[in-house]
């Protein structure tokens, strides 16, 4: 019989990790990534997020940016993870 161990550093990493390791990963050093309910946003420095992402389910995620006179989110694109965290950063002109 075939046995499995799942040890602590396996376990599921969070949508907030996940995007994390994904900015982290183009080398946006000034851009921070924090939880808000249940999305995440991005910003720079000191400056109001801008942008969040959303888990949509089945492996989709949503991007949305802050638009129009209100500043409101206004969604722009739905696609994997890394897709969404890479149009993030192009939006930002941080990669």
């Amino acid at each position: 019989m075939l046995e499995v161990s799942i040890s602590p550093s396996t376990a599921k990493r969070t949508l907030l990790d996940r995007v994390r390791d994904a900015v982290t990963d183009h080398a946006c050093a000034e851009v921070w990534v924090r939880g808000a309910g249940l999305h995440i946003l991005l910003g720079r420095g000191t400056g109001d997020a801008f942008a969040r992402v959303t888990a949509l389910g089945g492996g989709a995620y949503g991007l949305a940016f802050r638009g129009g006179v209100e500043r409101a989110w206004e969604p722009l694109l739905v696609d994997d993870l890394r897709a969404v965290v890479e149009h993030a950063l192009i939006g930002e002109e941080q990669i």
